[in-house]
């Protein structure tokens, strides 16, 4: 079993089948810790907290940017730049740190409900200039949180726009990878991970996808064997941007994993399904090579794979 408290978190970890986050590579090394070192630490309750940071000048906007598995908000900040150029560009920062969640995702939505309300009322800003955004387990609630404010009009606020690094998408099609881990044996930690998360996934969606077909598609956040993409059709009017990196190479030597085991081949799915649909602001950017572990380990699924100055671009553009 993973030493993590709770699903989501291993789930974050685990991510596309052992493809483990921990502290990835970015754009800041970790000496670099000046942002950090003014942001603010607010509580949100007993157990969750988050690290933000606020422009001199009057804010224009929020960014919430959510962490993947073994790391917390001051891990993220080292990794990244784009709360700096945000900074730069009025925008109030929030990194929050997330735990005792799991597949549905409700823990996660509170937090940010909380979160965005408090920075709204102390200083002003439009609750429709709100961002989200994450890498895995906190793209996977960063697009979960999107669905629900329009599927289900019970969220503090609509996102104004979203952005992704490399997540799961489609519950259905994580079981069956884990089931092809299993089968495949290659990897010994790969194996005993992908039993757990098997484990896990039909005890919290309360079987397997066949057996709870439905709540494997109401909590995913695609279903590619939907006709409208399950809570993808969610997603028309919201702008979106994921950031992947399939890294095949690096896949079939070190994991002994295609395509068909990777997240990039559903998020290109999801994105092709909303473009067809008329979401004209949902895209894809597709890296290569740029994946990158604090150690100087080459892994695909890490936070450099986003290059922050883009990122704040695609934002400011969708502020027009």
């Amino acid at each position: 079993m993973l030493p993590f408290k709770t699903t989501l978190r291993a789930l974050c970890l685990f991510a596309v089948l052992g493809s483990s986050i921990t502290l990835s590579h970015g754009q800041r090394a970790p000496a670099q810790t000046a942002p950090a070192q003014h942001a603010e630490k607010v509580g949100v309750d007993s157990t969750h907290y988050y690290l933000k940071l606020v422009p001199k000048a009057k804010p224009i906007g929020i960014i919430i940017i959510l962490h993947g598995g073994a790391e917390d908000a001051t891990g993220v900040m080292h990794q990244i730049t784009l709360d700096e150029i945000a900074l730069k560009n009025n925008f109030i920062v929030a990194f929050p740190t997330i735990e005792d969640d799991d597949f549905k995702m409700n823990v996660a939505q509170g937090v940010v409900d909380k979160i965005a309300k408090q920075l709204v009322d102390k200083y002003h800003v439009s609750k429709g200039n709100i961002f989200l955004g994450g890498l895995s387990g906190g793209g996977m609630q960063t697009l979960t949180y999107a669905e629900r404010a329009i599927r289900d009009r019970n969220t503090y606020f609509t996102p104004k726009g979203i952005f992704a690094l490399d997540p799961p998408l489609d519950y259905e099609n994580m079981y069956y990878r884990y089931q092809r881990e299993v089968e495949r044996n290659f990897s010994a930690v790969g194996v005993s991970e992908a039993k757990w998360f098997l484990a896990e996934m039909e005890k919290n969606l309360g079987g397997t996808p066949e057996t709870a077909k439905d709540e494997y598609i109401k909590n995913s956040m695609f279903s590619c064997h939907q006709k409208e993409g399950g809570n993808a059709k969610y997603l028309l009017t919201i702008p979106i941007r994921i950031y992947t990196e399939p890294g095949i190479e690096w896949q079939l030597k070190n994991r002994h994993r295609d395509l068909y085991d990777l997240n990039c081949t559903d998020i290109s799915a999801l994105i092709n399904f909303l473009q067809l649909n008329g979401n004209n602001s949902a895209d894809m950017v597709v890296t290569h090579d740029k994946g990158v572990r604090p150690n100087g380990m080459k892994h695909p699924h890490s936070w450099s794979i986003m290059d922050s100055s883009n990122c704040m671009a695609w934002i400011l553009k969708q502020m027009k």
